[in-house]
Order: structure tokens, then sequence, then C-alpha cells
């Protein structure tokens, strides 16, 4: 069944367009994830399809009357607001462990999400309209927001680079790439299985054309010099001989003919079936330079213990960090990861012992990277000594997404993602032995995630990060730092290694339940048995299953 659909919708800014004839049906309730690079459009259909824009053309027609849509946006309008009150979030207080009476303006980042979102999931809404939910969301709350989405009964459009979130909640996947649609059914595995096997067979296909375009080309070259050779005799046998130049004239233009007809076949078929090379997938590049070693430990902390008041963050802290380690930061929203940031930069008090090394730069990335100033612009903010300084910034800049445009931009008027990028520039520009990145995927697009973390897996330098993107997590980190019981412990795992280690005990005691249950049925099939004679029609059956039942226990024990 379909709520509704979208025919031909356009959007534009002046001569700017953003969106070009989108075209696609909103089944009812689909989870359908809306990817795409930043700044490709994805926040711009939301607001199409809230009612907050009105399309340059097209249609976006519902069947029946209007739904509720309940639109959450990216980032909340008036950040002190203190209408989000316990009656709003009472839904998820359970599970996402929100103070109910918590003060919205002195919640931390991922409280305020949580608070947000439970009080836009509260509604009773046909149409959910959700820009980038999981920003912010730790574990635990990541996996409840899936559970609600995937019980709920709406229709939820979702603009995330989570691909995680995306694999375990999407039905669809609109790819918004240079202005245009493309639906891919399924997950974001399947989408880019998918989206991968489509542009090799196009480019295999625009190859192949191209052949055959070169080859008629070369037909119709050979024909050329055939008729100009043709021409030339006609002049000089024809000379003295009675229709002699008229002969050779004819036979030169049959090779004009044959090459306007050879033409001709072309440009049609090129009209009729063209097919265009594949645009190139929008990447960016960075490229971190670390400075040599300058011994092997970076960081040591002893009896570290934060309060804030009488509220106990962690307490007795202590581990080394090794040059060149890459450490994830792992634990719920408001434990302290980005506590512990601001103490090794000195921006926080503590108790206890905390050394950091002063022979190495270190670069820190906050959550928000809000730390930049608003007033200048890149070409300020980069200046440099040397002309050919600058041209390597402004060539790494280009890499990073950033047009001349960008340049002359103040800072405050960027968006939250090319901050990040920002940010990442100056730790270039700087040579940084040390990163300290809190949350640096947050709002940066699927193509920047991706290369981030091939460039972060290159680099030899020293990384300590908060993230909750699990693949990002997965890829990146060999060692964690688990902040749990009010306390921080520095694990030898990776990302993955953690997840399995916690979850084995659930996975036995789920084996034992279930060697109970089939047990129980085992019993009862013995029982029926035990009343029936070998010839009677059911016992070959009860039989079959008997032995079925008995082989899933033996492999279970």
């Amino acid at each position: 069944m379909l709520l509704g659909k979208f025919r031909e919708l356009s959007y534009s800014i002046g001569e700017t367009v953003i969106l070009d004839r989108l075209t696609a049906d909103l089944p009812v309730g689909a989870t359908i994830a809306i990817v795409g690079a930043n700044g490709a459009g994805k926040s711009t259909f939301l607001s199409l399809l809230a009612g907050e824009l009105t399309p340059t053309s097209g249609s976006i027609d519902w069947i029946g009357k209007r739904p509720n849509i309940t639109y959450f946006k990216q980032e909340q309008a008036v950040e002190g607001d203190a209408n989000l009150s316990s009656k709003d979030t009472l839904l998820f207080h359970s599970k996402w462990k929100v103070p109910k009476h918590v003060d919205y303006s002195y919640a931390s980042g991922g409280e305020r999400m949580k608070m947000r979102l439970s009080a836009a999931l509260s509604y009773s809404s046909q149409v959910v309209l959700l820009d980038e939910p999981t920003n912010h969301l730790d574990q635990e709350s990541l996996d409840e927001l899936i559970r609600v989405l995937n019980e709920g009964k709406a229709t939820y459009l979702i603009v995330s680079h989570d691909r995680h979130f995306i694999d375990r909640t999407a039905d669809f996947v609109f790819e918004i790439e240079h202005g245009k649609l493309t639906v891919y059914e399924g997950n974001y595995t399947a989408y880019r299985q998918k989206k991968e096997f489509d542009r090799d067979i196009q480019l295999h296909q625009y190859e192949q054309q191209q052949r055959k375009i070169a080859k008629v080309e070369a037909q119709i070259d050979e024909l050329s010099q055939w008729s100009a050779k043709a021409h030339n005799e006609s002049r000089r046998k024809g000379e003295g001989q009675l229709g002699g130049k008229e002969y050779f004239r004819m036979k030169a233009k049959k090779k004009d003919v044959q090459i306007r007809s050879k033409r001709t076949r072309l440009e049609a078929e090129l009209e009729k079936s063209r097919i265009e090379k594949p645009e190139e997938e929008i990447t960016v590049s960075f490229s971190l330079k670390e400075n040599r070693k300058k011994g092997n430990r970076v960081l040591e902390l002893k009896q570290l213990k934060k309060t804030y008041g009488k509220k106990e963050i962690f307490h007795n802290v202590s581990f080394t960090v090794q040059t060149g380690e890459r450490i994830a930061l792992i634990g719920p929203n408001g434990s302290g990861k980005s506590t512990l940031f601001k103490m090794m930069m000195g921006e926080e008090s503590f108790d206890g012992y905390l050394w950091l090394s002063e022979g190495m730069k270190v670069g820190y990335m906050s959550q928000a990277a809000l730390d930049l100033p608003e007033d200048v612009t890149l070409a300020e903010y980069f200046r440099t000594n040397t002309y050919e300084e600058q041209g390597l910034i402004r060539t790494q800049l280009t890499n990073l997404g950033f047009t001349e445009a960008h340049w002359h931009l103040p800072i405050g008027e960027l968006s939250h993602g090319e901050r990040v990028k920002v940010k990442l520039m100056q730790f270039i520009a700087e040579e940084t032995d040390v990163l300290l990145l809190d949350e640096p995927t947050n709002h940066l697009d699927l193509p920047s995630r991706e290369q981030l973390e091939k460039t972060l897996a290159t680099f030899e330098g020293t990384i300590l990060f908060a993230s909750h993107d699990r693949y990002f997590a997965e890829r990146l980190a060999d060692q964690l730092l688990l902040f749990e019981n009010n306390t921080v412990r520095k694990l030898p795992l990776t990302y993955r290694e953690w997840v399995e280690r916690k979850s084995a005990p659930q996975r036995q005691e789920q084996r034992v339940e279930e060697r109970l249950r089939l047990e129980t049925e085992l019993q009862a099939v013995l029982g029926k048995l035990s009343l029936l004679k070998p010839g009677d029609p059911s016992y070959a059956k009860l039989d079959a299953q008997f032995h079925e039942l008995n082989k899933k226990i033996k492999e279970l024990t």
C-alpha cells in the first residue's frame, strides 16, 4: 500500500538546482534511509515533505488526506528550550536513563538528543521525518532507537550517515546525488552492493559504446580520405575525356553519401540510447602528516578522580598510553569521555596525577568543533608565509570538498560537517602527533566518513577517539578505554572482540533456555509415542520429530 508519492519534484534557489525532478513512492509503514554527501539536498528534501518549503516544480501527492507529520530537525532551534519536560520524555526513560527532571540547559549532548527524540517519537504521527537522529547517541541508546523504529507503525524517512543504524532499520535507501534521486530496496549493505554493481555495468556499456563510436569514426575518417582523393582524381583523370570528369565526380559523391549515412545512423543511435559515463563518486582526501616519534609514553594517569559538586564522574583511573596506539573511548552518554579529553587539554580540574608528553603536538577536536573563530574566513585562518604553502593549503582544502566560494566565507557560516573538516585541515597544517577526537564522524557525510577511516588507519601517530559510530570504531581501534561503574579501564581488545565477549554470557544463557525448551518438547513427543504402535499413521511423523529434537539438543550440549 502507498501512503503517498512525489513526482518530478524539483527545488531551486535562484539558478542553482538543488533537487532535480525527484520521483518515488512512499510505502505505508516503510523505513526509508536518505543518504548522500553533505549539501546534496537531504534536509531540503525533508523540509519539502514537511511542507516547510514549496517545490519549484512537481508535486507531493498523499493518498487520501494529508497525514500527520512529525519533523525532528538536526539541531534544536533554541538550545535553552525548557519545554522538553518529563511529560515529553516519559516514554523512553526506562531504556534511555534520562533523569526525569533533568534541566535541558545543563544536559549533555546525548541527553538532549534523547529528550528531543523522545518528544518527537511520542506523537502518534503517520509520517516521522528524522534528520540525523543518531548523533551523540551511545550504543545502548542507539539499540533502543533501532528497536522503537522497527516496532513502530509509522512511515519513517531518516537522514543518516550511520551505516550500522541504516543496516538494521532501512527497508529502502533513497540516494540523492548530483540533484537526482535513485531508489534502492534493502539496507545500507544492499544499497552499496547494488550501486557498485549498477556502476560497473554502466561503465562496461559506456566503454563498449565508446569503442563502437571510435570504430565508426575511424570508418568515416577513412571514407573522408577516399572522398577527398576521389574529388582530386575527378579533376585530374577527367581532363580531356568526354564525360570523364562527371564520372569520377559521381564516384566521389557516393563516398560523401556513405559518410553522411554512417554519421546520421550513429547520431540517431546515440540520440536513442546514449550511455553516459558514470559520475565519479564524491570523495575527499585527508592527508595527515605526523612528526617524528619523541618517545614511547604519550599519556599517563594515576589514581585520577573527577567530580562535579557531589556527583562523582569517575575515580581510581590509572592507565598509560603508548606512541602509536589507537584507542576508542567506549561508554554511555554522561560517563565522562568528553570530560577526560578536556582534562587532558587542561580545561578541567581533577584530583590525582595526569601527565601528557610536552614533546608532541596534540590536536583536540571537540564534539561540536565550535572552538573555531566564527568571524574570520578560511583564507584568513589558513594564512601562510609563502605562495607555495598557500597553494598546498588550497589544494588540500579542495580535496576536503571546499570550493572557491568557501575560501572567502566566514567560518561561522559553515555547516557542522564543514567545521569538522576545517579542524582536520588544522591538524594537517600543524603536523600533529597525537589526535584527541570527540565524535569526529558527527555531521560528516558517508564519503567523508569512509575516507577518514582509510586515512586515520595510515596515520602513524597516536589516536584517542570517542565515537558512537560502530563501523568507525571497529575499523580504527586496536584498544579500548571502557567507561563503566564510575571508573575507566584500559582493555587490550578491538571493538568487535569486546562486543563478542560481552554478548557471550547472554548467548550461553539463550542456549540453556533453548535446550530446556527442546527437552520439554522432546518429553511431550515421547509421551505421545508411548501411546502409539509402530504401524499407526502418526507414529512415523512423531518418530521423525523425536530424532530431529534429539539432534538439536546434542548440537546445543
